[in-house]
């Protein structure tokens, strides 16, 4: 009877692979590793080594982790005497998923609302949790598994980028990423490509980001994987901003309209859960307005994110620090195109601040950091109460 390599499984994703990039590495199809890992085909003896070195681990490390649970079921097997002095195994049943599903949930809302630090520890904690409870989900279950794992790694993977944990952000994605592909959801496939990508945003690495969304496309575009316009509109928004940063301004300012064209189309009862915040316009022009602002166009981007800040909901913290962050970097492009003599500038200190403030409040070590680089564009203006106050504000 063949019994799933959980050690195996384990030991990949610790190695930070999916089970796609881990055929890649060794040469094989995605099925041979699905087979290896449901321990229905043995790894090769020439193939061995270099799974060894591929997941960091010892020959006879790799040894037991294709021979323990085999063994352990054949044993079982044996040493049953009767079916009543065997206690009832720890299966996982779909009502305790279901409270996993609504745990995740209530972690992203406490994330918009009270920003990362509140919930990064327990979210990363929950995965764990996740994680350690795969070898009792019955097969009947294992998809919805799959998928509320990834859903917790992918929020996990936000989280981290807000704490500027880009390592561990690249860990939680990896998993998320083989999540997906293990629940067979294309939409959360994508979705995570695009989280990838914004790590290389983050690091300013614009062609990374290009090459990770133009594959999140691809398979947005297929119809045969029926991924919704809202998943297809937020990637091309990222394809936007990703673009502008590679210097691509034209490649850029399309994608930011087919992004809208499709925003037209999306129907809030297809959104997924954890795409949920994008089915309101005030984030629709939240992200625009940041698109524009990577594309340079100040005045329209104020306009985009002026919206956006009235539309936001007072209690989507974070959310709304990194828009005011935004719009602060909008007046200061506009400062230097715009005649004005000190409108636009105070504008952007009052935005800055107002953006530092809910930073500190919700420990955002990203958006602080966001604000601080923005300081020594206001020193030409720090003759202006307003610029003043920021740079006290903001040391």
């Amino acid at each position: 009877m063949a019994a799933r390599r959980i050690g195996l499984i384990r030991a990949r994703r610790a190695a930070g692979f999916t089970q796609e990039s881990f055929a890649e590495a060794t040469h094989v199809d995605r099925s041979t590793v699905a087979r290896w890992e449901q321990g229905t085909r043995e790894p090769l003896p020439y193939q061995r080594p270099k799974l060894a070195r591929l997941l960091k681990i010892t020959m006879n490390e790799l040894d037991e982790l294709l021979r323990a649970e085999a063994e352990s079921v054949a044993a079982t097997q044996r040493s049953i005497p009767s079916a009543r002095t065997v206690p009832a195994p720890r299966v996982v049943r779909a009502e305790l998923l279901m409270q996993y599903e609504t745990l995740t949930s209530a972690y992203r809302q406490i994330d918009y609302q009270a920003g990362s630090a509140a919930v990064y520890e327990h979210t990363v904690s929950q995965l764990h949790r996740l994680m350690g409870m795969a070898d009792n989900v019955p097969s009947s279950c294992y998809q919805r598994f799959a998928l509320i794992l990834g859903d917790t790694a992918q929020l996990a993977a936000w989280l981290a980028i807000d704490h500027q944990d880009y390592g561990a952000a690249r860990r939680y994605t990896s998993l998320a990423l083989s999540s997906a592909q293990e629940g067979e959801d294309p939409q959360l496939h994508a979705y995570v490509l695009g989280i990838m990508s914004y790590i290389h945003l983050h690091a300013g690495r614009g062609p990374d980001a290009v090459r990770l969304l133009l594959a999140a496309l691809q398979l947005a575009e297929n119809p045969r994987f029926g991924v919704g316009h809202a998943v297809h509109s937020w990637l091309s928004e990222a394809m936007g901003e990703a673009y502008a940063l590679a210097g691509d301004h034209r490649a850029g300012a399309a994608a930011l309209a087919k992004a809208e064209r499709l925003f037209d189309g999306v129907d809030q009862a297809d959104v997924p859960e954890w795409l949920g915040f994008y089915n309101g316009v005030e984030h629709i022009m939240r992200l625009k307005g940041r698109c524009l602002v990577r594309l340079g166009d100040g005045a329209a981007a104020v306009v985009a994110l002026e919206e956006a800040v009235r539309a936001l909901p007072v209690h989507y913290v974070r959310e709304r620090s990194g828009t005011l962050i935004d719009l602060a970097i909008a007046h200061l492009i506009s400062s230097r195109t715009v005649r004005t003599s000190a409108v636009e500038p105070e504008a952007a200190a009052a935005a800055a601040l107002e953006a530092w403030e809910l930073a500190v409040q919700t420990g955002s070590g990203r958006n602080q950091r966001r604000v601080r680089e923005l300081l020594p564009q206001f020193q030409p203006y720090r003759q202006l109460g307003a610029v003043r106050t920021l740079l006290d504000a903001a040391p």
